[in-house]
């Protein structure tokens, strides 16, 4: 327990030293206050834009692994090295976004019966180059998050929130898991939902209604040590009647200027979406997402451009260890907003280093192959790719 507070605190402070470095939250712009000597007849303050007419940029990556091998890695070489090919690319979006593919943590138990080789919990030290980079939103809804039950969740979303890091997708209770994340920039705000799709170690949160009927949160954690038994913690599952039903609170009761939904579901190392996939993916956006982020099929699949909206089926890895070549071929989604849309999706292709399991930019050749593969897999669903300059683009 001392361990865990020290570092803790070592946390915090890092965060704020970072926070010197990294962007930070903008209040809105105001006029600059007329000089004592001026008229007041003389002056013309220009009127203000409403937040959603300015340009902003959101980032969208794929799933980040930080036990494992790629924890070994930060071990050896600090906690820096999984993110330094890519920092720029990350602290230069205005919100930065990721799913998280790992509990954070030094408590919990193994989850009965999963293979130790998958089954994941990284030292919290490893989620100081996530803030290092610069990522502002982490989804925390996918098949890992339970993988040392409710007590290492809990421990995540402290470390994260000690970080200053917005989290969505799991939670100490149901209400918590299905919460939006909302990060605002210059007076414009963006709110994130994430969900998994319900299969082995995806435990779902349950309802703060039903765990305190159950018993008070403390007595449960001492009742059962490895916390499986009785606690609420867990994920948001991908339903699609809850999902829409969030997205229509965020709208009603947050009103964001761009809302997006992060689902992690499909099949893995597939190349093409599923009918699930599909399906909810255009149900959010009919319901008012701007854009559907996918991940979990570890590699990555078509961009359909629907309605006004984007649905990205799966973003494919960001930092991992896996042994199929193709899950070390990937991307960087930019969506470039303006005025309540998308206007354009800029894609950056990037390649995973193997052996040292870290994201750099793609060479020229590795970023026309990535492109060449996005444009037949996304031209498929009336969603054409234009590359320009080793980068991907998607007009609106």
């Amino acid at each position: 327990m001392i361990a865990t507070a020290v570092l803790a605190a070592a946390i915090a402070g890092a965060a704020l030293a970072s926070c010197g470095q990294a962007r930070a939250d903008s209040s809105p712009v105001s006029a600059a206050a007329p000089s004592p000597s001026a008229s007041p007849s003389a002056v013309t303050l220009p009127a203000a834009s409403p937040p959603s007419a300015r340009r902003m940029t959101v980032l969208a990556c794929g799933d980040v692994l930080l036990a494992r091998t790629p924890g070994k890695r930060a071990a050896e070489h600090g906690f820096r090295y999984l993110f330094e090919g890519v920092r720029d690319l990350v602290s230069g979006a205005d919100v930065a976004f990721a799913n998280l593919e790992t509990p954070v943590s030094y408590l919990g138990e193994p989850y009965p019966g999963k293979p130790p080789n998958v089954t994941f919990r990284a030292d919290p030290a490893t989620l100081f180059g996530v803030a290092w980079a610069g990522f502002d939103v982490l989804s925390l809804a996918n098949n890992h998050m339970n993988d040392y039950g409710p007590r290492a969740v809990d421990e995540t979303l402290a470390y994260v929130d000690l970080l200053g890091i917005a989290r969505c997708g799991a939670g100490r209770d149901l209400e918590e898991a299905r919460r939006a994340a909302v990060v605002e920039r210059d007076g414009v705000r963006f709110a994130f939902l994430a969900y998994a799709e319900d299969w082995w170690s995806v435990r779902g949160a349950e309802s703060l209604e039903a765990a305190v009927a159950a018993t008070r949160a403390e007595a449960r954690l001492e009742a059962a040590p490895d916390g499986n038994a009785l606690s609420a913690h867990g994920v948001a599952h991908a339903l699609e009647a809850q999902i829409l039903e969030d997205v229509a609170r965020v709208k009603d009761v947050v009103r964001p200027d761009y809302l997006f939904v992060s689902v992690h579901w499909g099949d893995e190392h597939q190349r093409a979406p599923n009918a699930f996939q599909r399906g909810l993916g255009r149900a959010a956006i009919d319901a008012g997402a701007t854009a559907v982020l996918g991940h979990h099929p570890h590699v990555l699949q078509p961009v359909e451009r629907y309605k006004d909206g984007l649905i990205v089926y799966s973003l494919g890895n960001f930092v991992f260890d896996m042994a199929a070549d193709a899950t070390y071929e990937t991307a960087a989604l930019r969506l470039v907003l303006e005025g309540g849309r998308i206007l354009r999706v800029e894609i950056e292709p990037l390649t995973i280093v193997r052996g040292a399991y870290y994201p750099r930019l793609a060479t020229p050749d590795e970023a026309s192959a990535r492109l060449r593969d996005l444009n037949r897999w996304s031209s498929r669903l009336s969603t054409p790719i234009v590359e320009i300059d080793g980068k991907g683009a998607v007009y609106f």
